[in-house]
């Protein structure tokens, strides 16, 4: 007794059905790794480590690239970025330690938060406008 399944043709079919099945879940958990890393800041800073940055400008250059965000703030800014993920904003400094706050979500809620800190050499009255 056999199940039907001994002809050339139907033995093709459910190959080409299996094959096809297999590269829907393939390609879904290859897109999905997007989801599960959630969002992702990498800051191109003057110094590669981006900590113990000392400057004399008053305004600070901070640049850098961003994936899988839906919502990115400096501080309590919000900062737009590019359709390549990319950013560039200069941060008015003040004398002495300046903290800087960069936060970014994705649309499933989850916060990546990157804190660098700044130390203007200069005084109030300096000007690099």
């Amino acid at each position: 007794m056999t199940l039907g399944y001994t002809d050339g043709k139907t033995k093709i079919k459910i190959g080409f059905v299996t094959l096809g099945i297999l590269s829907i879940v393939t390609l879904t958990a290859f897109e999905l790794r997007k989801v599960v890393a959630g969002p992702e800041i990498d800051l191109s800073c003057k110094t590669k480590t981006c900590e113990k940055i000392v400057t004399a400008d008053n305004l600070y250059p901070l640049s850098g690239t961003t994936s899988n965000i839906s919502d990115i703030h400096i501080g309590n800014r919000k900062i737009y970025i590019d359709t390549s993920g990319k950013f560039n904003e200069y941060i008015v400094l003040y004398p002495g330690t300046n903290n800087i706050s960069i936060s970014a979500k994705d649309r499933f809620g989850t916060e990546v938060k990157k804190d660098i800190s700044v130390y203007y050499t200069g005084t109030v009255g300096d000007t690099t406008l």
